[in-house]
């Protein structure tokens, strides 16, 4: 999920955030290094559209020019990755990773014994969403679109 927060008139594309998956500890570069977020989710071309497919899809294409939020999901079922010892699933936010936006992100995966103590879970104040900085104004995000 991301949200968005930028409503600009300028160009509000996020997506070229490369994502790199970092495995049992490896150190730069990555095994696994893609081309960017859409990429990643099986899109391409600055999506908006909402789908789902079995296995990744849009549930959220976001507000005129990527503003608001977005929501992406993609399972690893027929691709899976594995992995010994650990695992960190990045991506960029944006090409140079100069965005603020505010990323969240669910991971599952299957677990055999034995392991290692569960890592405590932040108290609910600090899993919250941050509160949104701009206010929506349709009119300058309708403006986008003059452009």
């Amino acid at each position: 999920n991301i949200h968005n927060l930028r409503a600009t008139r300028e160009w509000n594309w996020y997506g070229e955030g490369d994502d790199m998956i970092f495995i049992d500890g490896e150190s730069w570069p990555p095994s696994l290094h893609g081309t960017g977020m859409e990429d990643y989710f099986n899109t391409a071309w600055c999506p908006t559209q909402k789908y789902q497919g079995l296995y990744h899809g849009i549930l959220l294409g976001g507000d005129a020019n990527w503003a608001g939020k977005v929501s992406y999901y993609r399972y690893h079922i027929q691709d899976p990755i594995m992995f010994d010892k650990s695992i960190r699933v990045t991506i960029e936010h944006g090409h140079n990773n100069q965005r603020s936006d505010d990323y969240a992100s669910t991971a599952y995966w299957y677990q055999t014994e034995p392991h290692k103590a569960w890592a405590p879970v932040p108290k609910v104040a600090d899993r919250l969403p941050l509160p949104d900085i701009l206010p929506f104004n349709e009119e300058s995000m309708n403006k986008c679109y003059e452009y």
